[in-house]
């Protein structure tokens, strides 16, 4: 399963550089690959949460559970010095494809 991620401004993370610390992690990288997409970020609907890039995440196996995935996010993103709870959001595009939005839980 493919996870498109994409970050909210007031989180100070780029894509690129969760994408960057997922990789670095062996725990992280057992689970899913990252990388960076461009393209659909552009067709993205607010572009204001969008770096120019979107984090996509694709799951090596098909036992991993969404909420362990998320957890595991969330870990990325302490590694990124972001310390406040976060919720991961999902929101549907118009094509019928998804993207999650991680922002900050106020």
């Amino acid at each position: 399963m493919e996870y498109q991620l994409a970050f909210a401004p007031d989180l100070n993370v780029r894509a690129n550089d969760f994408v960057q610390t997922w990789n670095e992690s062996q725990e992280y990288c057992a689970v899913a690959e990252a990388s960076l997409d461009t393209d659909s970020a552009k067709g993205y609907f607010d572009p204001a949460l969008v770096d120019g890039a979107i984090a996509v995440l694709t799951t090596l196996g098909g036992g991993i559970v969404t909420n362990a995935l998320y957890d595991l996010i969330k870990q990325a993103l302490v590694k990124k010095g972001v310390h406040k709870k976060i919720r991961i959001v999902q929101v549907d595009k118009p094509d019928g494809t998804h993207i999650h939005v991680v922002t900050i839980d106020e």
